[in-house]
């Protein structure tokens, strides 16, 4: 147990300074080799400042940021497949290649490994926990040996009473040849055991797990008793009714959740963005007919559209992500943004940008846009938190993610079911998920306060 608790110290330490010292030195030097003044403006350099006082708004974003970044890294710390095997000339790194098929999903990198390639009686995926286990333990070779030796015995004892008969049918002769060829089988899988014992005892096999060796997609039926499962000291929150670890359930979602509620964020405001310039601009017919279309369109209701579809096609990841974009995403901010643009357009630097023959796209992307960013950034996490809520509500309907997605709904769903008996099922993303929210608010709270322009108004 402390040998886990450092891990995950040094896990979350690697984690920060990828977050908060590579990450950002990468993104200015890339700026700078691709031509870019990296440097920000005096009054961006200011609002930075004053965001850095605030201290539970700062810490705020140090740690969801690092939790965010360190869960796209979560196939290499939380996993059921290990980060190296080894056995004899084999050698394989199932974590990392999982984690290369997630980060890379437009390539197709998933395989097994044979378990006959690593000492494994079979043809199909290696059982990483047997490996592991025989590591410990070499006893697990003999009663493997033992078995085989029984169930060769029993086959032997069936082929010497099964007497082929002269003009025996078909199907006759074809058990006899059954029988026999199933004995040299079971004799090859003696020999590979016994060759697997020998290679383990010379050294000759080697296998890493992850800090955490359960996957949120693993069914722990061997458990002792029947899922749910209590807490215990191999899994920190138990397991659910499917026999999955919670914990590794909790992590996964967290990185689903606020994936999904950037990612539609980011894409509704841009979209919101746009119309709301366009709006605010132009003016006129094209604000009137574009405010007409939204009123209509957003009176649409969200919830009852999300349930329709859900009953007629599985909902995914990329597709809620699209309905709530198309549906709600970009309807708040294209009215803050009008009114911005709305606002700005009548001052002196955009009417000499139009003077000097800037274009309207330029006039409003270059010149009226980074002028009218308050609104976009005291909303942004706010808007995190919605999107957040959004998906665990569809979740815990049932009209979210497809059934085995790690999703903290889903999780609320089965702590209601099992309230009495197991609270811990409840409990736990409940706790998760007011935490998440909690750190969310506070970093939006400190972004206002740090982006209110009266602080830094002439008057003061």
């Amino acid at each position: 147990m402390i040998l886990k608790i450092l891990g995950t110290v040094l896990v979350l330490a690697a984690g920060h300074l990828f977050t908060h010292r590579a990450l950002p030195f990468l993104f200015v030097r890339a700026g700078k080799k691709l031509g870019f003044d990296m440097k920000p403006a005096p009054h961006w350099q200011k609002r930075f400042k004053r965001f850095r006082t605030m201290k539970r708004g700062y810490y705020s974003f140090l740690l969801i940021t690092t939790l965010l970044v360190t869960s796209f890294f979560l196939e290499l710390i939380v996993n059921n497949k290990p980060l190296v095997i080894r056995y004899e000339n084999h050698i394989a790194f199932p974590a990392f290649r999982d984690w290369a098929d997630k980060a890379l999903f437009f390539a197709d990198l998933s395989r097994i490994e044979v378990q006959s390639d690593f000492g494994q009686v079979g043809d199909g995926q290696v059982d990483y926990r047997l490996f592991a286990a025989a590591l410990k333990d070499p006893a697990v070779f003999d009663r493997q040996r033992a078995a085989l030796e029984s169930e060769l015995a029993d086959f032997k004892g069936q082929l010497s009473g099964f007497k082929l008969r002269k003009g025996a049918g078909a199907s006759e002769r074809q058990d006899h040849e059954d029988l026999e060829a199933i004995l040299p089988s079971i004799e090859s899988d003696i020999a590979l055991v016994d060759g697997a014992k020998r290679a383990f005892s010379e050294g000759k096999a080697f296998i890493l797990m992850p800090l955490y060796p359960y996957s949120p997609m693993e069914h722990l039926l061997d458990l002792p008793g029947s899922p749910p499962h209590h807490p215990s000291r191999g899994h920190i929150l138990g397991t659910d009714d499917s026999g999955t670890d919670v914990l590794a359930q909790l992590l996964y979602g967290f990185r689903i959740s606020l994936s999904f509620a950037l990612m539609v964020s980011f894409i509704g405001y841009v979209i919101g963005i746009v119309i709301g310039g366009v709006m605010g601009y132009f003016g006129g017919w094209t604000d009137i007919l574009i405010q007409r279309f939204i009123e209509i369109w957003g009176s649409i209701p969200f919830l009852f559209t999300i349930m329709i579809i859900a009953s007629i096609v599985q909902p995914t990841f990329w597709l809620l992500a699209g309905l709530l974009i198309v549906l709600q995403a970009w309807l708040g901010m294209t009215y803050y943004m009008r009114g911005e643009f709305y606002r700005e357009k009548a001052r002196d630097y955009v009417h000499a940008a139009e003077a000097m023959g800037a274009t309207d796209w330029s006039v409003m992307m270059k010149h009226i846009l980074p002028n009218s960013l308050v609104p976009i950034v005291t909303f942004a996490p706010f808007s995190i938190v919605a999107f957040i809520g959004s998906l665990v509500s569809l979740d815990y309907l049932g009209f979210g993610l497809p059934v085995g997605t790690p999703s903290w709904g889903t999780l609320l769903s089965q702590g209601m079911q099992y309230l009495k008996y197991y609270p811990n099922l409840i409990l736990t993303p409940s706790i998760a998920l007011a935490a998440t929210l909690f750190l969310v608010v506070q970093i939006g709270e400190a972004v206002r306060e740090a982006f209110d322009p009266k602080v830094f108004s002439r008057l003061r």
